[in-house]
């Protein structure tokens, strides 16, 4: 079973961006953009040896008013992320992409 790509928004630290990028790209993150934040994506197991971080399967209803529009998906538990050392100067947090929800 394929293992599940998770994708982040990272922050750089000030001016560090590409360097953030190339270091996270040299770890085996996949580069999306760089813009104000670094879109990755990485397999789970990447980001949990990496980052410290843990996934939960989390449910949710996409659109309220359509039955079966509910997905599951990984939500981090970041009570105890820790940015490796080789990042630190460089990365100063990550947020998680969670689905949608449509009103």
């Amino acid at each position: 079973m394929p293992e599940n790509t998770i994708s982040a928004e990272i922050e750089s630290s000030p001016n560090h961006s590409r360097q953030a990028a190339l270091a996270l790209q040299q770890l085996g993150f996949r580069i999306l953009h760089i813009g104000p934040t670094i879109s990755v994506q990485a397999p789970q197991s990447l980001w949990e040896s990496t980052f410290n971080v843990s996934f939960q399967p989390q449910q949710k209803t996409l659109i309220q008013e359509i039955d079966g529009s509910d997905v599951t998906y990984p939500k981090a538990a970041v009570d105890n992320i820790q940015i490796p050392e080789q990042l630190q100067t460089l990365v100063t947090g990550v947020m998680f992409v969670e689905p949608p929800e449509f009103f």
